[in-house]
């Protein structure tokens, strides 16, 4: 019997360096270093939405390279700073920056750092992404110095947006689509959601190594407490109302976080993560652009 013990001691120890080591290692990594990139669909042109732009590069205060489409829109009117979702590109907000443009707003579509055509480099889930939201603002800041600022997210993007505007300021609002709430709790949520396992110790483990990796502290990319921090600065929170990697109720505790007055908060049925513009477009554009109206 001795054989089954032994087989039984072998086979413990795999599954806990499996649970212990691999998991958490294999899932820093994939957070950090992967290149994947998403199918993305619809037009890939801006012409082809009518939208005309300029090729343009600006440098992140740590050295990064970031490249993007500029259409400065109508004189006064506010600009509006897109920021795509994880494993996305600039491609996955066209439309929407040609219904702006449509409607005078100026527009800065651009690839996060290790997205589409922007320098490889770490992802961080909006933590380090922030400054590449900084770099944008002092862009436009240059080419439109009398514009106000306003930045549209889809969730990594708009992760980084709300940390974003906790970190620099300067920013007239928000549109906030499909945020998580911090990177601590969408780690745990979505190694629950995909193994089917608890959260502890697994998630615990990414987090904290994905930290000491990225010299970074995991707890400054806590969006929720970023929103409660900026105060006044309205935001727009939407909401796919199948959404099962950031429920509804996400949102709702980033809009009571919230101080400003002018705060919105808007659920889609039927939509899934990331999903709510492609499923309902008229409902998606009349609350944003009613909500900018609002303000600017």
């Amino acid at each position: 019997m001795k054989w089954i013990r032994r087989l039984l001691i072998l086979l413990v120890v795999v599954v806990l360096g499996f649970f212990l080591v691999v998991l958490p290692v294999g899932g820093s990594f994939l957070i950090t270093n992967s290149r994947f990139k998403y199918p993305e669909k619809g037009p890939r042109e801006p012409k082809a939405v009518g939208l005309p732009v300029e090729e343009v590069e600006f440098k992140t205060s740590d050295g990064l390279t970031l490249r993007g489409w500029w259409s400065p829109g109508e004189s006064g009117n506010p600009v509006l700073i897109f920021c795509h979702g994880l494993n996305r590109s600039r491609l996955e907000l066209l439309e929407r920056g040609a219904e702006a443009h449509k409607r005078g707003y100026g527009v800065l579509l651009f690839d996060l750092r290790n997205h589409g055509a922007s320098d490889r480099a770490h992802t961080t889930l909006g933590i380090l992404e922030s400054q590449d939201v900084k770099a944008a603002s002092e862009f436009v800041r240059m080419k439109a110095p009398d514009q106000p600022q306003v930045l549209w997210g889809v969730s990594m993007g708009a992760a980084t947006a709300l940390l974003a505007v906790r970190d620099y300021g300067g920013f007239a609002g928000v549109v906030s689509d499909s945020a998580f709430p911090s990177f601590r709790e969408t780690i745990e949520h979505h190694v629950h959601l995909l193994f089917r396992i608890p959260s502890f110790p697994v998630a615990n483990m990414i987090v904290w190594l994905t930290g000491v990796r990225m010299h970074m502290d995991p707890d400054s990319g806590d969006v929720e407490a970023a929103v409660r921090k900026f105060g006044n600065v309205p935001v727009l929170f939407i909401a796919g109302g199948n959404d099962r990697r950031m429920p509804p109720g996400v949102a709702k505790r980033l809009y009571e976080a919230n101080h400003s007055p002018l705060k919105k908060l808007i659920v889609v049925p039927g939509a899934g993560h990331g999903e709510a513009f492609s499923t309902n477009r008229e409902q998606y554009l009349e609350a944003v652009f009613s909500f900018l109206k609002s303000f600017s």
